[in-house]
């Protein structure tokens, strides 16, 4: 029997429930994180529910449980599913609305988390590198409340995903409403130039007077990805210059390099844009040096 975390009890996975009239079955409404456990660990786990906190916090979805009690869920999760490397979600939902006579609308939320063992992406994604589409049809707008958040309205990537598949690539990249690039459907993305690490800004970065002058946009949709932070981190530590800025098609096209990061796949070489190469079409020195170092920190199981 897989166990699941719901609303502070430890049940039955197959058997938990939520009400259906849950406004995040019903209207989306609510955000999600995915964690990658090494070693019974939760990796990074402070920082994926802190972004988890602003999110919810930006989109008035109520959160409440302290991360003290969510540390120990997912501790305790991961030994009664007697998991080591694993995949997690924990989500929050706005729950159910109803009318209170003396209150007005009252919200009844709901958090869970789940885990499973981990399905790793093929080793030779890694040694070979992927193969990214690069949308056209679809594009990201930076103006929606959502907007660098990871909601639970996941349908237009997960249906870009499922056409990058159809086309034997691993991604779509996508671009916002001004034609910068942005993320990819389920990552962050980065490319170096002439040894300068690159990313698009979060929302949060823009908010940096720095950052924010020299971006051709006012606003953006890259999500603050737990990973991605980690990486940046990493680069700087190890003396590799990094840069926030604005990355367009020819930008992207021209890269010597290029790799996206999420929680679960840490951080994969991309090889080939579509049906052309990316540098010399096999992961580059500087996407190596980060894998590396991110494979080593992750081995530490650090939080």
């Amino acid at each position: 029997m897989a166990f699941a975390w719901l609303n502070g009890e430890f049940v039955d996975e197959a058997s938990a429930s939520v009400s259906l009239r849950d406004t995040g079955l019903l209207h989306g409404a609510g955000v999600f994180t995915t964690m990658r456990g090494y070693g019974g660990r939760v990796f990074q786990l402070d920082r994926h529910l802190r972004r988890l906190r602003d999110s919810c916090d930006a989109l008035f979805v109520p959160l409440q449980y302290k991360d003290e009690a969510l540390r120990s869920a997912a501790d305790e999760l991961l030994r009664l599913n007697e998991l080591s490397d694993a995949r997690l979600r924990l989500t929050v939902t706005r729950g159910s609305a109803r009318q209170d006579p003396l209150h007005g609308l009252r919200l009844e939320p709901n958090v869970f988390l789940t885990a499973s063992a981990l399905e790793p992406y093929p080793a030779e994604f890694y040694e070979r590198g992927l193969t990214v589409i690069l949308l056209d049809e679809q594009k990201l707008n930076p103006y929606d409340l959502a907007a660098g958040h990871k909601t639970l309205n996941y349908f237009s990537r997960l249906a870009a995903l499922r056409e990058a598949n159809r086309r034997g690539a691993g991604e779509a990249l996508w671009f916002n409403v001004h034609n910068y690039l942005e993320s990819g459907s389920i990552t962050n993305v980065f490319l170096v130039k002439d040894g300068v690490l690159v990313t698009p800004p979060t929302p949060t970065d823009l908010h940096d007077s720095a950052v924010a002058s020299k971006a051709p946009y006012p606003k953006s949709c890259a999500l603050p990805g737990v990973t991605r932070a980690v990486v940046l981190e990493l680069a700087r530590e190890t003396g590799i210059e990094t840069r926030l800025g604005a990355i367009d098609v020819n930008q992207l096209l021209a890269a010597d390099e290029v790799f996206l990061t999420n929680s679960i796949m840490g951080v994969m070489p991309v090889c080939r844009l579509e049906r052309k190469a990316v540098g010399v079409d096999r992961p580059g020195e500087v996407t190596v040096r980060i894998m590396k170092s991110y494979a080593a920190l992750a081995e530490r199981g650090a939080r």
